[in-house]
């Protein structure tokens, strides 16, 4: 993460026992930050009813993907 670097650096003076207590607070809270983001989009897309793009959606998003890559085939020229 580069928002941390900085971080790092002026807190290495202080030794590298502080560095290790930097390192797990950030990774606890990116950790803590991906499971309540996450647990929190599975439950509200629960609510959601999509109907045939609920059966349909694997289909529909592999030819979204194809057609992307078509595209880019044809239109963009090396």
């Amino acid at each position: 993460m580069v928002e941390g670097i900085p971080a790092f650096f002026a807190a290495s003076r202080y030794g590298p026992a502080l560095l290790a207590i930097m390192a797990i607070a950030f990774a606890a809270a990116t950790i803590l930050t991906y499971v309540v983001l996450c647990v929190g989009s599975a439950r509200g897309i629960e609510r959601i009813n999509l109907g045939r793009f609920e059966r349909y959606g694997e289909v529909i998003s592999g030819a979204f993907i194809a057609l992307l890559g078509a595209i880019f085939l044809f239109a963009v020229k090396a």
